[in-house]
């Protein structure tokens, strides 16, 4: 890990991740800021998040193929991403225009589209015998970011209602920007190598098809968690600082999860490193939900958090290589996919709560760990990490 931690180039995406994702985590308060004078309802600021969010996952696929098409710099082109939300977010809290504000938080989106694919792919080729631990570093920057960026929104906010704090933290978000444009060329493979290919061919319709599914069912999981604690605490009369305080636990934990998830999967195997996970967050998330005690609750949610989010990196690296493309645009394909199932779970257990409320909704949303723990038994064990640390060195 330490030798991980000295890489320039490592060094340098995973600063343009905490800077993507505080960006991107900064529009729903922001966009919350403009509802009084714009007189915004919640349905258009669901809207515009809704667009930011499809925004970003369906175009990673794209961005990934492109990236991959013009590979000479692509630590520069996800430095563009970076410059681009700093940008458009700007834009965003000058304006007092409501159909400028949707375009341009989609405009925003695309930014993010096009750094995570990038990212990704780079972040695992900055040290392909330690993949699973290079991308956990990479995705722990973007968790917190994402877990500072409200914090960080709310208090630049509450400064002045002005757009000066929001323009003074895009200023700052350039600073990685300007890294990435420095940042070294990283060996990504341009093409899918007959290992990976004959691998593909191997492992059948079936695994493939449990793959997809358990990446879906995490997803789900983690975005239900994300999306609806707030409500959920709200719903039992806590204030604000409290239910937020517990989403950003959960978010944080994610992303400390991302590195011991990532190493447990580089010594022991990607299977160790998902199914016990996912076995600990059934009585975990079910505790957090029906605790009594807000004390409990935040300890369990942080548990919840960190065995929930933990396999983000490593089922994102196991699709690189699980797929014989190019491995931007395998990086996209899978993001992509991620974000977007996790959307549409999030969809379907708001319907549901309507329906049986909230909590019942959610103690279905933490079963499906089961099937996906079940799922996970086709990921590789012990005896492939062995393998594939001596292809990357070949």
């Amino acid at each position: 890990m330490p030798s991980v931690l000295k890489n320039r180039l490592l060094l340098s995406i995973s600063a343009g991740h905490f800077a993507v994702d505080v960006l991107n985590s900064v529009v729903p308060v922001l966009l919350a800021a403009l509802a009084a004078p714009l007189a915004l309802s919640n349905a258009q600021i669901g809207l515009a998040l809704t667009l930011h969010i499809f925004a970003g996952a369906l175009s990673q696929p794209l961005f990934g193929w492109l990236a991959d098409r013009f590979s000479n710099r692509p630590a520069a082109l996800a430095g563009v991403g970076v410059a681009w939300m700093a940008v458009c977010l700007a834009a965003i809290s000058v304006s007092m225009n409501w159909t400028l504000i949707v375009l341009l938080v989609g405009l925003m989106a695309l930014g993010s589209g096009l750094f995570h694919p990038i990212g990704t792919a780079s972040a695992a080729a900055s040290a392909p015998a330690r993949a699973a631990s290079a991308t956990a570093i990479f995705f722990f920057s973007g968790q917190l970011g994402l877990s500072l960026g409200p914090l960080l929104g709310g208090a630049l906010l509450g400064v002045t209602n002005g757009a000066l704090p929001i323009l003074a933290l895009t200023a700052l978000a350039l600073v990685p920007a300007v890294f990435l444009f420095a940042a070294p060329r990283p060996v990504i493979p341009v093409g899918g190598t007959t290992r990976a290919a004959h691998a593909a061919v191997r492992v059948g319709v079936a695994i493939l098809a449990a793959f997809v599914v358990l990446v879906a069912l995490r997803s789900s999981i983690q975005s239900v968690f994300m999306s609806f604690l707030p409500k959920l605490f709200a719903d039992r009369g806590w204030e604000p600082v409290a239910y937020g305080a517990i989403a950003g636990i959960f978010m944080f934990t994610a992303a400390i999860g991302n590195i011991i998830a990532g190493d447990i999967a580089d010594r022991f195997g990607m299977r160790a490193a998902t199914i016990w996970p996912l076995l600990v967050s059934v009585p975990a998330g079910m505790i957090c939900l029906w605790s009594p005690s807000p004390l409990t609750a935040f300890i369990a949610c942080g548990v919840a958090g960190m065995v929930i989010g933990g396999q983000h990196s490593v089922l994102v690296v196991h699709a690189q290589r699980l797929l014989p493309v190019r491995q931007g645009f395998a990086a996209g394909l899978i993001l992509g996919f991620t974000f977007a199932t996790g959307g549409i779970g999030t969809a379907l257990v708001g319907a549901l709560a309507d329906v049986v409320g909230l909590l019942h909704a959610m103690q279905g949303a933490v079963l499906l760990a089961l099937p996906a723990a079940a799922l996970a038994l086709t990921l590789p064990g012990r005896e492939s990490v062995t393998a594939a640390a001596a292809a990357a060195e070949a």
